[in-house]
């Protein structure tokens, strides 16, 4: 007769430890450094968009097929993996086989640099990998919680394991944050951004020992250790057509599939996008974008702890449905962000002054990885120019010129002093005046309402929208976890958090498409805009689902596997 482990504090540590490993990933890769380091490569390399067949890539539409290929090679492999993996004791063996590939991709991103013009597709292809190794890992390392706790402790489990995946990545992404500020505007800049990318996947695999050392195998059902790869293959197929064969039997649990494939759909692809969407469309810098991340993790650390004190107080289903209609109005005003109009010196790209001579010094310029290839001019004077250097004001006059009249710029320029005194402009480009679409209406009525008149800048809006995350991420994610544990037959674990990963990554791989369709067609605030549709569709479905009667289901299931063994 099996066995079902309760592995004990120890267990339960190691297990949450890998949250905190793999968090870093999904903090410094997925959302706060990589994205926007990777539109700005695609930028320099390609420009601001390309065409093909008639369809507009960005580098932020660019990014989600990324994720969607990567999600969409999980999503295959994960179902029929879950179910060798409940047949044989491989679910650690497969966790440390996901982590070490993934953990290998994140450091090779690191040697972008070697490939120039190419350097974005490089990272395409590790990041892709990379992913793989994230994703998939997660499938087996979510599948071990049933067996960690009672079902009365899923929610504080699964809530405390959130919290150290908040905390965790958040500590190392203060770090990032420290060192990138260190060495931005240097010529060390670049070479730090890539070493805190490497550091990733070094972190990930060194604090994921914890958890292959306190974590043991669980017991399987029906275990034949002589059972080749090919032969579970066969059998894995056979049991998937009987487990959709059974979806009348567990009619909650395949509800609640369906509400998650659109709610998490959404969500997942709001955090895989947000970084390049952030910089792509707002103008957001990448510092202000890993700020804005810091306070994600901490507070959605504090939000995973309150979460699962909720659903004590109130139920799983009803705690989870605030955390989504929360996360429909983060997006809300997401959408309503807007750039407000440069008025001081200091929020200019461009600063040029007079310095009495007849010549004109510059006081400030973007960002190296901004400035290389709009045109000639912002080339030549935006790469090669430095700060506290003096030029001709013919020079400064062309400069000004090239930001006003090229159709390709996205830059802002003001000049004080001298004949040019008091000319600015906005480059075409500028976020400031990207603010048309469908959707247009919106941002410019939150800029002249709420935003103009507090005074909050793009980046100070970002932070806003940084702890509003915060506060419902760590509950959505957790009580999405526990409240499927809840439901599923603890003797078929893996099998099941197989097609939990199976929806996870399939919903990964829809709405990155969704993006990338609506982004090309439209523009990326009306294509957010179809993703909030998704996670209320997700929510209402939720009101179908009786988590007690899923319980008892898997309950009987249980007992039932008992009885034959």
């Amino acid at each position: 007769m099996r066995k079902f482990w309760n592995f004990g504090k120890n267990a339960t540590f190691g297990w949450c430890m890998y949250d905190w490993a793999n968090s870093a990933f999904a903090t410094s890769i997925t959302v706060a450094i990589l994205p926007v380091y990777f539109v700005n490569l695609f930028k320099d390399a390609v420009g601001p968009e390309s065409t093909m067949l008639g369809f507009a890539f960005t580098g932020s539409s660019v990014w989600s097929l990324t994720i969607a290929i990567s999600a969409g090679i999980v999503a295959i492999t994960s179902p029929a993996l879950g179910i060798i993996a409940d047949r044989k004791k491989i679910k650690k063996y497969l966790l440390v086989l996901y982590t070490a590939v993934g953990s290998l991709f994140t450091i090779l991103l690191f040697f972008s640099t070697y490939f120039e013009n190419f350097a974005w597709v490089w990272m395409f292809g590790c990041f892709l990998i990379a992913n793989v190794g994230f994703a998939g890992a997660c499938v087996f390392y979510n599948s071990f919680l049933p067996h960690i706790g009672e079902r009365s402790e899923y929610d504080q489990i699964s809530g405390r394991g959130f919290s150290y995946g908040y905390v965790g990545g958040g500590i190392l992404l203060a770090i990032h944050l420290a060192l990138i500020m260190m060495f931005s505007g240097t010529s060390h800049e670049d070479l730090v951004i890539r070493l805190c990318l490497a550091s990733v996947g070094i972190w990930w695999f060194g604090f994921a020992i914890l958890t292959f050392m306190f974590v043991p195998e669980p017991e399987t059902e029906e275990e034949n250790s002589n059972v080749s790869f090919a032969s579970a293959g066969k059998i894995a197929l056979i049991q998937l057509k009987a487990t959709f064969s059974e979806i009348k039997k567990f009619r909650m649990l395949a509800i609640f599939l369906a509400a998650y494939l659109l709610f998490n759909d959404g969500i997942q692809t709001i955090i895989s996008i947000s970084g390049a969407f952030g910089s792509d469309t707002l103008g957001v810098s990448l510092l202000s974008n890993m700020a804005t991340i810091l306070i994600v993790q901490f507070v959605a650390a504090i939000g995973s702890e309150i979460s699962w004190k909720l659903s004590n107080m109130f139920g799983t289903k009803k705690a989870l449905v605030s955390t989504l209609l929360g996360w429909c109005i983060v997006i809300i005003l997401a959408i309503g962000f807007a750039p407000l109009d440069p008025k001081g010196s200091e929020n200019f790209d461009y600063l040029l002054a007079s310095n009495g001579n007849g010549k004109y010094e510059v006081i400030r310029i973007p960002e190296l990885s901004d400035a290389k290839n709009d045109n000639e001019w912002e080339s030549l004077y935006g790469y090669y120019l430095t700060t506290k250097t003096s030029i001709s004001e013919r020079d400064a006059e062309l400069i000004y010129q090239a930001i006003t009249q090229s159709k390709f710029s996205r830059f802002t320029i003001m000049i004080q002093g001298g004949k040019l005194d008091g000319l600015s402009a906005i480059g075409p480009l500028h976020p400031v005046s990207q603010l048309d679409g469908p959707l247009g209406w919106w941002p410019r009525f939150m800029k002249q309402n709420i935003w103009g008149p507090l005074n909050l800048s793009i980046d100070l809006q970002w932070l806003t929208l940084g702890a509003m995350v915060g506060l419902v991420l760590g509950g959505s994610q957790a009580l999405a976890r526990s409240f499927f544990s809840y439901m599923i037959p603890q003797s078929r674990s893996t099998e099941f958090f197989g097609f939990f990963g199976f929806v996870s990554r399939a919903s990964a791989v829809f709405g990155p498409m969704i993006y990338i369709l609506i982004t090309g067609i439209l523009d990326t605030r009306v294509a957010i805009s179809v993703i909030l549709i998704l996670i209320l569709t997700g929510t209402y479905l939720l009101r179908y689902v009786n988590p007690e009667d899923g319980k008892m289901v898997a309950l009987m299931e249980d007992e039932n596997i008992k009885g034959n063994s």
